[in-house]
């Protein structure tokens, strides 16, 4: 099943009285029921921008997107939530409210507009919490927590909608290496187990070379490429961004090539 498909997208922005800036053009992307890809590219390069566009948050420049078959522009506002979650980087922490509460946030799609939780919502937020590994921290106020643990609390928030595609820009920020590979592979197993469709942002690439089979690699001058880690490792693109051209694949594993020169 389509989940995403996008074709002709082009995205960038208009300073005022400036010349356009071209981040994206001509991109088209359809992503499958179960599909994990990752996005990647420099700083600056348009990933978030691109994520944006895809979650329904920002108009592009042109092109078409659409979910399940349904042009995005006319899906409601108001029924978007029950198809996509998305997680990004521009929030903060909440004052006054507990984990478990900022957690069932999440729930709103299906509370009404009176919020009340029924014990198929307290299951999902218990569920998103375990899935996270947050579950000790239900009765701490969430302003309290680290960046790393409002991190998790977050993304347990997104789990507990509960939506069939999952849009995230860059979920590992504030997490140190192990948290940050747990979280690829709780991200795997949505997307294997549970038949999540997740597009996310990272800089760390080398847990997703291993994991993730689709890539997206932006170049930030309107070019991207998209493909295995195998098919990526060998295009010009993946050398620009890095910098150098000592790199391979090699098992499924990001290799660099160092020398003392």
């Amino acid at each position: 099943m389509k989940v995403l498909e996008v074709r002709g997208l082009k995205t960038g922005y208009r300073p005022k009285g400036g010349a356009e800036n071209v981040l994206l053009e001509n991109f088209n992307l359809t992503a499958e029921e179960g599909e994990l890809i990752a996005l990647i590219g420099a700083n600056g390069a348009g990933k978030s921008t691109l994520l944006r566009v895809l979650a329904g948050l920002q108009e592009p420049r042109s092109g078409a997107a659409e979910w399940f078959g349904k042009s995005l522009p006319k899906i409601p506002v108001n029924q978007r939530p029950r198809y996509a979650a998305s997680l990004f980087r521009n929030f903060a922490k909440a004052d006054g409210m507990s984990v478990y509460d900022l957690v069932a946030l999440g729930r709103h799609p299906y509370t009404g507009m009176f919020g009340r939780l029924r014990d198929e919502d307290r299951e999902a937020v218990e569920h998103a919490m375990t899935l996270t590994g947050i579950s000790d921290f239900r009765a701490r106020q969430a302003a309290t927590l680290s960046d790393g643990e409002f991190q998790k609390a977050m993304l347990a928030k997104l789990l507990a909608q509960d939506a069939p595609l999952m849009i995230l820009d860059e979920p590992a920020t504030h997490l140190d290496l192990p948290a940050a590979v747990d979280l690829l592979r709780l991200l795997n197993r949505l997307s294997a187990d549970h038949g999540k469709t997740v597009i996310f942002s990272t800089h760390n690439i080398a847990p997703v070379f291993k994991l993730v089979r689709k890539i997206i690699l932006l170049d930030g001058r309107g070019n991207y490429a998209s493909g295995t880690p195998e098919q990526l490792s060998e295009h010009h693109l993946m050398c620009s961004f890095l910098r150098t051209d000592k790199v391979r694949v090699e098992n499924g594993n990001l290799i660099y090539n160092f020398d003392n020169k």
